[in-house]
This record gives C-alpha cells, structure tokens and sequence, in this order.
C-alpha cells in the first residue's frame, strides 16, 4: 500500500502545470518513451502481463500521437504548410508502426518509437527555451565545418545493437 501512495504522489509531482504547450507535449512523449522503454527493459515479451503493458504503453502512444494529428489538422494552426505536412506524414508513420509493435512486439520497434518521441521532446523543449532565449545569438559555425560534419555521420552505417535508456 506504501508503494501504491509514492507511485501516486510521484505522479503529482511529475506532471506538468499549465501554461507552456511545448513543455507540457515534450512532457508527454517523454512519458510515453518512459513507459514503453521500461517494458522493453524490464519486461518478456512471451509473458501475457508484459504484452498487455506494452500494448497499453502503445496505445497511451498513439492517443498522444492523435492529439498531435488533431492539432495540425485544426483551422488555427500557425505552422507552415510544409511543416505541418511532415508532422502529419510522422503521425501517420508512428500510428503504423505503433500497430504493427502492438501486433508483434519487438526491442526493436519499441526503440524506433521510443527514439522519436524523445527526439521531438527535445525538439520542443528547445523550442521552449528558445523563446526564453531568445536574446542570445547562436553560435556561429562555418559551412565548410557543417558540411564535413555531415558528411562523417552519413558516411559510416550504425551497427550498433539497440541500447534503451530510461
């Protein structure tokens, strides 16, 4: 019962007040990474408790990913067109594959997922701070230091296994 009480009270104090759109989105990817990271590391996917985990932590995914969807398809949404088309284009993709993991559960497929939501979290937190920020200007780099740094990464496959963190 004690543990019961901490688990709620960690939830009160975890979630996000109002007022800041982007925290409280980047928030809720984050949770939902949270969640699905911790069934891939904690659980077995042969076990039926941990395959209803993980559906559940998908279907919290999807909900999220819905209410994004939802939001660039409302009248009053200030993105540019092609912004707001490669978001629907994402939705599309994790709703998708969200399915497919729900279906037939994976390492794998839970980390591509659990990779994009913290990825556009951090997108949105920054986009947070950068309204804080603002006033300082951004470090500057050459093009010629931009160019071969990309060239490095693309160069060279990952063949690294899949490493979750939580």
């Amino acid at each position: 019962m004690a543990h019961e009480n901490q688990v709620k009270e960690y939830g009160r104090q975890n979630v996000p007040r109002p007022g800041n759109p982007s925290y409280n989105e980047a928030w809720a990817l984050i949770e939902s990474a949270r969640r699905i990271a911790g069934v891939v590391q904690y659980g077995d996917f042969t076990d039926a408790g941990d395959r209803r985990k993980m559906r559940d932590a998908m279907r919290l995914n999807l909900r999220i990913w819905t209410i994004i969807q939802a939001e660039q398809t409302a009248g009053d949404n200030q993105l540019p067109e092609p912004i707001r088309q490669n978001i629907l284009t994402l939705c599309k993709f994790i709703d998708k594959h969200s399915v497919d993991a729900m279906v037939e559960p994976t390492a794998e497929k839970a980390a591509v997922l659990i990779n994009i939501n913290r990825n556009i979290a951090a997108g949105l937190l920054g986009s947070a701070e950068d309204e804080i920020d603002n006033l300082e200007p951004p470090e500057s780099s050459t093009s010629e230091e931009s160019a071969s740094t990309a060239t490095d990464a693309s160069d060279s496959p990952s063949t690294e296994p899949v490493k979750i963190n939580i």
